[in-house]
């Protein structure tokens, strides 16, 4: 069989479709404000992952852009990407890309094939699915910052559409594999691709990530875990979810322990109303963290 390319899905909408201008916005979201974003905290180590927004890279590309950042000072030679499922409600399971490279505006990502099959070959719940990919935008508007920060580098991407219990044991699965392969010289990391509070005003949105952080640091599923049901069940008025990929986050989480990272470091904060007119009583929570 041909290797295959997928082409983009949300070139025009979520970044811009003119690589000129996608090149340039890229070089914006790199030297964005910082005035609000904290300074990361000192990390123990090696930087093995990160945790990083999807929204349209004009409001969320600054805090993207921090963390990608973080994690190329690692210089990972392939990035294994745990991202929400926004468009395939039938997937039972963590959806690999069969494609051989992933397109944006101006060039390729290739993907490590070799390392996707072999975690694929583990067994439920990784299944292939390239219908999984073929709209979503979790993992692509990643790519511009992949390309610009980690040149070369490959990627292995994941839709996460399971149970939060499925969830975890794959990214434990996974982990394991990617550890086994680490200690060995390859220098793998993950990413995990979520957005925060959906639609809140924008105090709530800045509450509910404060509320996240703890459990997220300590890579304490269980909080996660936790924490988000009471958001979606009890939590406060006009909000969806505390994290729209809960999924992906716990199997990035479950992952990264199983590669032996022991704490995250906030690396970047915002909301989407933080961008000059947008709406402060509809707003998206983002935020940047690093795991080593």
């Amino acid at each position: 069989m041909a290797a295959t390319r997928r082409r983009p899905a949300v070139a025009g909408s979520f970044y811009p479709a003119d690589t000129a201008a996608l090149d340039r916005l890229v070089e914006e979201c790199l030297h964005d404000d910082p005035r609000a974003i904290p300074k990361p905290s000192e990390l123990p180590g090696e930087v093995m992952g990160v945790l990083v927004p999807h929204a349209g890279l004009v409001y969320s590309g600054g805090t993207a852009a921090r963390g990608w950042s973080a994690l190329a000072a690692a210089a990972p030679d392939v990035v294994v990407v745990m991202g929400t499922c926004h468009t395939a409600p039938w997937l039972e399971g963590i959806a690999a890309s069969p494609d051989a490279a992933w397109s944006i505006p101006g060039g390729d990502v290739e993907v490590d094939t070799g390392l996707r099959d072999a975690i694929v070959d583990l067994g439920k719940p990784f299944v292939s699915d390239g219908r999984a990919h073929a709209t979503e935008h979790a993992i692509e508007v990643q790519l511009p910052f992949v390309r610009r920060l980690l040149p070369g580098a490959r990627l292995v991407p994941f839709t996460v559409g399971c149970t939060p219990d499925a969830a975890v044991i794959g990214g434990d699965m996974a982990g394991r594999l990617v550890a086994e392969r680490r200690a060995a010289g390859e220098r793998i990391a993950v990413a995990i691709s979520t957005d925060f509070a959906h639609y809140p005003p924008h105090p709530i949105a800045q509450a509910v990530t404060a509320e996240h952080l703890p459990g997220l640091l300590a890579l304490d599923i269980a909080q996660v875990h936790e924490v988000e049901r009471h958001l979606r069940t009890a939590g406060p008025v006009g909000v969806d979810c505390g994290l729209c990929g809960l999924e992906a986050t716990l199997a990035g989480l479950a992952a990264l322990r199983a590669m032996g990272a022991t704490r995250g470091s906030l690396v970047a904060r915002a909301t989407s109303a933080d961008r000059t007119g947008a709406s402060f009583s509809h707003t998206v929570g983002y935020a940047s963290i690093a795991f080593a």
